[in-house]
């Protein structure tokens, strides 16, 4: 179904009622199937139905993660997946990392997020990033496409300065191999 590209759309709180439309739709675009739960998600809809989604992953480790975020490719270009990223991290202070293509790091960049090393993320972004490196890469070499490549971004990952930065006074407990200032 194709969204006309003047037509409104609504940003709101997943329900149950999307679970299977949100797992279609995420799957469609070949990310990861895994994990997917109604309640941290955000959608928008459209007159044709379901358009985007994004979720936002609490893990047991306290590390949060802002993960498959994916827009129907006829609804592209409309500025879906920033609303529904604006609205999921509009009330999100803890630090939030993101595992993504090289090519959307200036994309992310917009909401404060960093590119960081890979082992410098807490043990369960790593071990997302290494999943979706091996599986996703044998996947796609299975399906006769070219493996993506990925890197783990940082919304509190700073430049280093000489004064300490709000990060690292606010008593944030990190990694102790991750610098964020």
């Amino acid at each position: 179904m194709d969204a006309p590209a003047n037509s409104v759309f609504e940003i709101r709180p997943a329900t149950a009622d999307d679970q299977l439309a949100i797992r279609a739709l995420v799957r469609s675009e070949h990310l990861n199937p895994l994990d997917l739960d109604w309640r941290r998600f955000m959608v928008a809809f459209d007159n044709s139905g379901l358009v985007g989604a994004v979720q936002l992953r609490k893990h047991s480790d306290g590390s949060r993660e802002l993960g498959s975020l994916v827009v129907r490719p006829d609804a592209r270009r409309r500025g879906i997946a920033s609303q529904m990223i604006d609205a999921l991290l509009s009330s999100e202070t803890a630090r939030v990392f993101t595992i993504t293509r090289p090519a959307f790091v200036g994309y992310y960049a917009r909401w404060g997020f960093r590119r960081i090393e890979p082992d410098a993320a807490p043990i369960v972004i790593w071990r997302n990033y290494l999943f979706g490196r091996v599986a996703g890469g044998l996947l796609s070499l299975l399906a006769g496409r070219r493996p993506a490549k990925l890197v783990v971004l940082d919304r509190y990952a700073c430049v280093a300065r000489a004064e300490p930065c709000a990060v690292a006074q606010s008593g944030l407990s990190l990694p102790y191999h991750a610098s964020v200032c």
